[in-house]
């Protein structure tokens, strides 16, 4: 693989505060809180679930114009981490999804008050990105009242349908080692689960054994039954990838937004869709706006051409990306 670096994100937004919004076993969960700077009236909320493959990523990989724009509209903007697979099951993950939301409705209320401060937690904005869009789509199913809206950015809604697609960024990849039991065991950290993996930045990162072991999930297609299987153990007791097929229908259907959409009603829905995207194929957003549409769910997309997976984590505010395509997405969930 030829010697490349990842472009630097546009700077950080100050963090208000971070906070912890559930603790498990010894594992604290942190979660970002931003304050608008206009504190003059009751504040709705954001929540931010990151993506990186269920098993890396972190609260601080967002879009920038994403967070600037709902905090000039007066939203408090929160970003969460969430225990990541495989040393956290699917189950522990979406467990992780669901108790985020009393803390958003019932904590932070009480944690940020004070004169001009009223923070509504009846209205919450719910915004994946990739993976955690996926997770995004799923609180409809998971939480006790649904999100105001969702706004899904370029995130797997048909989880029957996740091959590797061979091209961008997986259409030369490096030669990959077989998925020994040494490398499983160095990619991972099952006595201290993991709840945030910093993106890799340069080549050197894309061949440590953890970023091996994802892509080598996604370039076998093995995406749905290392969610639900992880990574089993054979007779010795090592780890191995899971088998492909080793998964039923009905769980697949469990966790696909397209499939429970016929189940559960959704909220509104806008959904921004990669049209080159290298990771899951375009079809996911048009299939599932269509069948939200069919159900008379409120709905909307915006296809961005030309771009590739998570093209909007490298943009600026300002930029052709955040007036094209950021800020009517913000607009438009915000409005509902």
């Amino acid at each position: 693989m030829e010697p490349f670096t990842v472009p630097d994100r546009p700077p950080a937004l100050p963090v208000t505060k971070t906070c912890t919004y559930k603790k498990t076993g010894g594992t604290l969960i942190p979660i970002d809180v931003y304050l608008p700077v206009a504190l003059d009236a009751t504040c709705p909320v954001m929540l931010f679930i990151h993506g990186g493959g269920w098993s890396s990523g972190s609260r601080s990989d967002y879009c920038r114009p994403l967070f600037k724009h709902f905090l000039s509209l007066g939203f408090i903007v929160t970003s969460m981490d969430y225990r990541l697979l495989p040393e956290t099951s699917l189950a522990g993950q979406l467990e992780d999804v669901r108790d985020v939301e009393s803390w958003l409705r019932y904590s932070l209320p009480v944690i940020f008050t004070g004169p001009g401060l009223v923070v509504d937690g009846d209205k919450i904005i719910v915004v994946g990105a990739s993976a955690g869009a996926h997770l995004a789509l799923l609180t409809p199913k998971l939480w006790r009242k649904q999100p105001t809206a969702i706004l899904s950015m370029y995130g797997p809604t048909n989880m029957h349908n996740v091959p590797s697609l061979g091209t961008g960024r997986f259409s030369n990849p490096p030669p990959l080692q077989l998925p020994t039991p040494e490398l499983l065991v160095a990619a991972t950290t099952f006595e201290a689960p993991p709840t945030e993996i910093t993106p890799p930045k340069n080549a050197e990162d894309y061949m440590r054994p953890r970023a091996l072991m994802g892509r080598k999930v996604f370039t076998e297609s093995l995406i749905v039954e290392f969610l639900i299987k992880g990574l089993p153990r054979d007779e010795s007791g090592e780890p191995k990838l899971p088998e492909k097929g080793s998964v039923s229908k009905e769980e697949i259907n469990a966790i696909s937004p397209l499939q429970l959409s016929q189940d559960i009603h959704y909220p509104p829905v806008y959904q921004v869709i990669a049209e080159d995207d290298d990771i899951f194929d375009s079809s996911h957003g048009h299939s599932f706006h269509e069948a939200l549409k069919q159900l008379g769910v409120e709905c909307k997309k915006i296809v961005v051409p030309g771009r590739g997976h998570a093209f909007d984590i490298w943009e600026a505010v300002g930029g052709e990306i955040d007036k094209k395509v950021i800020d009517p997405a913000v607009k438009w969930v915000t409005s509902r």
